[in-house]
């Protein structure tokens, strides 16, 4: 659970139970699957890495929250969809608190969502891929690889994410949703091969693509410097069942 500003801070007093709207979003950078964080500037947790979010207001739809949210990070047209509910209330035993809860200041609830940014886009302009936070909200793009302590459960919720999209791709198009709007035959197997964490065999999955119509020629070719240029391709926007 990520408040959006201080002033949002609230205390197991105020309210028996919140609801929390945590945005989990991919990118590719590089050669590695990235995940958006933001550096908390407010307790608890101050000065931890956690996922963008904000809480739930009374009277505004979670889908609502979440668009809201997407927005204020310019990052209002991509895909996303919700990923689950994370709850973990405090325990008490003879009035004695004998287990935390996820959050240190009463219940709240996470209603995750995840979303995938396509590579080389505006969309990664708010972040930057370092550790060191960029002047818009303190975000940064993390690889999953190698990801900071995070406050709350946002490590759960993060890996939780990565288990779903890996299972997504396997019977989904959701793959070229990481993806500019035009690319090559490489650029999309190493998308996969990013987010399955495997190498695949060239001359498999291409064939499997090709043979799915899942992509189409644009008549145009990379220009790389040297190298040798490359047809590219753009989604037939149609189903494909990797698996």
């Amino acid at each position: 659970m990520t408040l959006n500003t201080p002033s949002e801070d609230i205390g197991a007093r105020d309210v028996d139970l919140r609801l929390s709207v945590d945005p989990v979003l991919f990118t590719l950078i590089g050669d590695r699957l990235h995940v958006l964080l933001r550096r908390r500037a407010w307790q608890p947790f101050k000065g931890w890495w956690a996922l963008p979010g904000a809480i739930n207001p009374a009277g505004e739809q979670l889908k609502e929250t979440m668009l809201r949210e997407l927005t204020r990070l310019g990052l209002g047209d991509i895909w996303v969809e919700q990923l689950k509910t994370f709850d973990r209330p405090p325990q008490y035993v003879d009035g004695t608190l004998a287990r935390p809860g996820r959050d240190p200041r009463g219940r709240v609830i996470s209603v995750a969502y995840f979303g995938l940014v396509p590579a080389n886009s505006n969309h990664q302009q708010p972040a930057t891929n370092t550790r060191q936070p960029s002047t818009h909200d303190d975000a940064a793009w993390m690889s999953v690889e190698a990801l900071p302590r995070l406050a709350f459960d946002h490590e759960e919720i993060v890996q939780y994410a990565l288990w779903r999209l890996r299972n997504k791709i396997l019977y989904s198009s959701v793959a070229f949703q990481l993806l500019p709007s035009e690319f090559t035959l490489s650029g999309l197997q190493k998308a996969y091969e990013l987010v399955l964490g495997e190498s695949l065999d060239k001359r498999n999955f291409r064939r499997k693509v090709l043979d799915a119509g899942v992509v189409r020629e644009t008549g145009r070719l990379t220009k790389e410097g040297t190298k040798r240029p490359a047809k590219l391709y753009h989604f037939a926007q149609c189903d494909f069942e990797f698996r």
